[in-house]
């Protein structure tokens, strides 16, 4: 071969080689291309979906507070607390809201435990839902954004959820703030204990009374010892955890109102009744001028309505589940001929403890008070165990050895007051009903919402 043959031979081993390597390098070229394509893409879709993000967020924020203003701005009954507060509140909105262009024909719902509101649109085709449920004392406002992540199909969105709480405003002074309230004086003899099962604050005691309005021999008190007016006594002998102040602001007096109980007492107790051998009584109305003596063991389940006047007395071993209710016989009632008194051995269970049965089913909706009594002296001594739900009467008296735990509070709306004598161990719990005391009605005005800032809180 001569060398003209060679040099072509050697030419075209490189032509070969040169273009392998413009393969190869055509392929890394495009592969490139494809992995920006892709990258620039993903980029897109994380700048498309950050963006609907922030879309149900902002979604989410107008909604919350477009409602936090319709909350707000309402205005619910005296009384409005835990359940009621959301029954009332529930009903007012569907008033404001229920037939406006907002609602698009749709209604706001209620189950008794969550208020619905239903989609509202925002331009853009975003759009927000609410829900409404009772927290505690507060009420949760959770709030769901949504965008919709295709023009086509707006069925299809990204959703963003924020909430935050709303309480009645503070300033709405509650009797049931305190372990203890009365209008009357508080007299305690001696060796006290009154504490707060969740907070030293429900060990409380709070008079309204002028002149001599709080006297404790001894003991100690979790809680505050206060009084309504600036020149009442306080003579205090007792420890107490928290402050000892005159002229608090005014937590009016409330009303007393068993008209709720009353149509359940359907059983009658009159003159001829045997209830001195004790026995089991359910439902029961007390007829005038009675003045039953339960000597023996006894069991009472549901209402006992109490007509005016009458002298109702257990002697031992009561049993009661249920709630006990006075006919209210006016101001200046005599409390000798207006009394329930218990000697020995009180275990009162709450409404929520009866039977699931159909002569209990529409009063165990009522649960939270224990004693309902307007214009009736309450008598308590030895052994009393255990009282769930709140206790109101016109006075209370507690004697002799008294070791036991109110789920509720001690309320007091007559002249008469407190009485406590020798030696009582009282825990108040209210951590148990989350809800206004039936009955018990508030007179400090209708009640309005405030926003809890710090409870706010996001989701996704």
């Amino acid at each position: 071969m001569n060398s003209h043959g060679r040099l072509a031979r050697k030419h075209a081993g490189r032509e070969g080689i040169v273009y392998v390597l413009a393969l190869l390098l055509i392929c890394i070229f495009s592969s490139l291309a494809v992995a920006f394509i892709s990258t620039t893409d993903l980029a897109l879709f994380k700048g498309r979906n950050a963006t609907l993000a922030l879309d149900a967020r902002l979604a989410a924020e107008s909604g919350m507070n477009y409602l936090m203003y319709q909350m707000t701005s309402e205005t619910l009954p005296a009384g409005s607390a835990g359940q009621t507060m959301l029954d009332n509140l529930a009903a007012s909105l569907a008033d404001r809201l229920d037939g406006t262009a907002n609602l698009s024909g749709e209604t706001v719902t209620y189950d008794g435990t969550t208020i619905s509101v239903p989609q509202i649109a925002l331009d853009g085709q975003c759009s927000f839902t609410a829900q409404i449920t009772l927290l505690d004392d507060d009420l949760r406002l959770s709030v769901t954004g949504r965008s919709p992540t295709s023009a086509q199909s707006p069925e299809h969105t990204l959703a963003r959820q924020i909430a935050m709480d709303l309480g009645p405003d503070s300033d709405s002074a509650n009797p049931t703030q305190y372990g203890i309230f009365s209008k009357g004086p508080v007299d305690i003899d001696m060796n006290l204990s009154l504490v707060g099962a969740n907070d030293p604050e429900e060990g409380s005691i709070y008079s309204a009374a002028e002149g001599d309005a709080i006297d404790i021999d001894s003991g100690y008190v979790d809680g505050d010892v206060c009084t309504l007016h600036e020149d009442a006594v306080i003579d205090c002998g007792a420890t107490v955890n928290g402050d000892i102040e005159t002229g608090v602001p005014e937590v009016p007096i409330p009303t007393l109102d068993g008209s709720v109980f009353e149509p359940f007492a359907t059983n009658i107790v009159d003159a001829s009744t045997v209830v001195n051998k004790g026995g089991t009584f359910e439902n029961i109305r007390i007829l005038a001028g009675t003045n039953p003596s339960f000597d023996k063991a006894v069991t009472i389940r549901g209402v006992m309505y109490v007509e005016a006047p009458n002298y109702v007395y257990f002697k031992n071993n009561v049993d009661f589940t249920g709630v006990i209710v006075t006919e209210d016989p006016g101001e200046g009632a005599d409390p000798a001929t207006h009394k329930i008194e218990f000697k020995n051995n009180l275990t009162l269970n709450g409404i929520e403890d009866l039977p699931d049965s159909s002569e209990f089913e529409d009063l165990k909706q009522h649960e939270g008070t224990a004693i309902l009594a307007p214009g009736f002296a309450l008598e308590f001594k030895n052994n009393f165990s255990s009282v769930s739900g709140t206790i109101a009467a016109d006075s209370i008296t507690l004697k002799n050895n008294l070791n036991g735990t109110v789920y509720g509070s001690i309320i007091i709306v007559g002249d008469g007051g407190v009485d406590f004598k020798n030696n009582s161990n009282l825990t108040i719990d209210q951590s148990k009903y989350n809800r206004a005391t039936p009955g018990v009605i508030s007179a400090s005005g209708p009640v309005t919402l405030v926003v809890h800032p710090s409870s706010y809180t996001e989701g996704s």
